[in-house]
């Protein structure tokens, strides 16, 4: 039977595996959709109006949202875990969003509004990623169709500020994970209706 410490070194060397494997999947699936958006290309060229052109849209439209989601989850998947560093919050709630839109993908299940030039702050990105994808699960386990998960980034001159807004309800679990992320990082977190509005401090490098 493994010890605590021999489960968690294993779970790290996993999490080290796959982001190794990571990096030859996203090379791959760079390669195929260079050909997929190449030949694409000259497909619509060639053509004719009206139904063909609008089929040939819809791939490259999917072939579009493929690229963002498969980045999306490969970049998440390489991040290391326990890294505080400086981020804005507008950068990796967009880098965030292909994985929230797959799970609450529902017409209106998910809005997202990003503040232009948003300051950065100290934060475990990691720790806030997991806890807005386990909340967008619950969300969606719980919730009919319909109800939204809204997500505004704001700037604020001394710091930065996300603000959440849930469907009507008992508070998902994974809403206290969120609050925690940003009290860890030295931020706030306060009830605001049925959703949170959490604020962090402007980061200002040493010196």
């Amino acid at each position: 039977m493994q010890s605590e410490d021999q489960a968690l070194r294993r779970k790290a060397e996993r999490g080290m595996a796959a982001a190794r494997l990571a990096r030859t999947v996203q090379h791959d699936i760079n390669n195929l959709l260079t050909v997929i958006f190449a030949n694409l290309e000259m497909l619509k060229r060639s053509a004719a109006e009206g139904a063909p052109q609008r089929q040939l849209g819809r791939v490259e439209e999917a072939a579009r949202r493929f690229e963002g989601t498969s980045r999306a989850i490969l970049a998440f998947i390489r991040r290391p875990a326990g890294e505080v560093a400086p981020i804005r919050l507008s950068e990796a709630l967009a880098a965030l969003q292909p994985l929230l839109q797959m799970i609450l993908s529902g017409p209106g299940a998910l809005s997202v509004t990003l503040a232009d030039a948003d300051p950065p702050v100290l934060l475990e990105r990691t720790a806030l990623e997991e806890a807005l994808l386990a909340l967008a699960a619950q969300i969606a386990e719980t919730q009919p169709r319909g109800l939204a998960l809204t997500l505004t980034v704001a700037a604020e001159a001394d710091g930065g500020q996300l603000t959440l807004a849930l469907p009507a309800g008992p508070a998902p679990p994974a809403l206290e994970a969120v609050a925690e992320a940003f009290r860890a990082a030295g931020g706030s977190a306060a009830a605001e209706g049925t959703g949170l509005r959490l604020r962090l401090p402007r980061h200002v490098p040493p010196g």
